[in-house]
């Protein structure tokens, strides 16, 4: 019978996946210019310097963690036929215990180099794959639509709360957002 052992790879990966998280809950808390490598590595209860050998500097370490909380294939490992009852359900599953995207991304915009990172991750990683998804003639518009819908329902329910968005979403508005999202792909 084989037992588990903890190789100095396995820690190096635990290790660097803690201070990925720490990051992630940081930056999205407090922005990219408030955030600190003393609070990432706090959270992450691990040594500062960790912080440069595994990602070169804090502005390395935000690239990582918000390329690693980028990823297209939410969306585009859906199925059409009802992408949009399934996007609702995985955008208001109080389940989710990873940071929100959108606070990483809109905590990067007081700093032009974090800027620059986040709107070509945001390009790479979420518009153009949702793009080629959709495609067609419109789907570059098309995927604009879907960030501004998204967006929007993400700012009201977590940076700026609306009562509507606390709890559970009152059942008209949760069919309007399906719809939207639904025509965005039917369209």
């Amino acid at each position: 019978m084989a037992t588990s052992v903890d190789t100095p790879g396995r820690d190096a990966d635990r290790t660097r996946a803690a201070i990925l998280f720490a990051a992630q809950q940081i930056f999205a808390e407090k922005g990219f210019v408030e955030a600190g490598v003393r609070d990432i590595t706090a959270l992450a209860g691990v040594n500062q310097s960790l912080v440069s050998r595994y990602f070169g500097g804090k502005l390395k370490l935000f690239e990582a963690a918000l390329a690693d909380l980028l990823d297209a294939r939410l969306m585009t490992d859906l199925s059409r036929k009802d992408f949009g009852r399934r996007i609702v359900a995985i955008f208001t599953d109080p389940r989710r215990d990873r940071a929100q995207p959108l606070s990483v991304l809109l905590g990067a915009t007081a700093d032009s180099e974090a800027r620059a990172i986040a709107l070509r991750l945001l390009r790479d990683r979420v518009l153009a794959p949702l793009s080629g998804w959709l495609g067609g003639a419109e789907a570059d518009a098309r995927a604009a639509r879907f960030m501004i819908v998204s967006t929007g329902f993400f700012t009201y329910r977590d940076l700026l709360p609306l009562a509507e968005f606390s709890g559970p979403v009152e059942p008209r508005l949760r069919q309007w957002l399906e719809d939207a999202f639904q025509a965005i792909v039917d369209d």
